[in-house]
């Protein structure tokens, strides 16, 4: 995560994200099994915690979408995931069965991108090709059924 926040291009310094290296020690506690009738409070502190995490790490994959940098899993799932999942998960990062996996916003932002580079080139072949008074496009072949 520490390579995320102190990124220079996400400048990230005095957002909600900055202290999100520091929160992620709550975050773990907010996740311990613990009886919640025998720990007044407990209930409150993990809403809390889970509340300002969430804002942190949707901040910081704004900025990263942003600024084109890759997250290569769903960050959210620290917040949201229980411990025991978030320890398989961990495991099975540490044993490099995700090396090649990115972040489904990646494909997302692939595709946008995609389709921004077809609306500058098309109209230009068409003007080159000479059928722009021609070329009607046919809206009822964009929708299913």
């Amino acid at each position: 995560m520490s390579d995320l926040v102190y990124d220079e291009k996400l400048d990230l310094i005095d957002t909600p994200a900055w202290e999100l290296d520091s929160e992620l020690l709550s975050l773990a506690a907010s996740k311990l099994d613990l009886d919640e009738s025998k720990i007044p409070g407990f209930s409150r502190f993990k809403n809390k915690v889970k509340s300002e995490a969430t804002k942190m790490v949707t901040y910081l994959k704004e900025r990263a979408f942003r600024a084109g940098i890759p997250l290569r899993v769903e960050l959210m799932d620290l917040v949201f995931d229980s411990h025991d999942e978030l320890g398989r998960t961990a495991e099975a990062h540490s044993l490099g069965f995700d090396q090649n996996r990115l972040h489904p916003d990646i494909y997302m932002n692939e595709l946008l991108t995609g389709m921004r580079v077809i609306h500058q080139v098309l109209p230009a072949l068409i003007k080159k090709l000479g059928i722009e008074d021609e070329f009607e496009l046919d809206t009822s072949e964009l929708r299913l059924g």
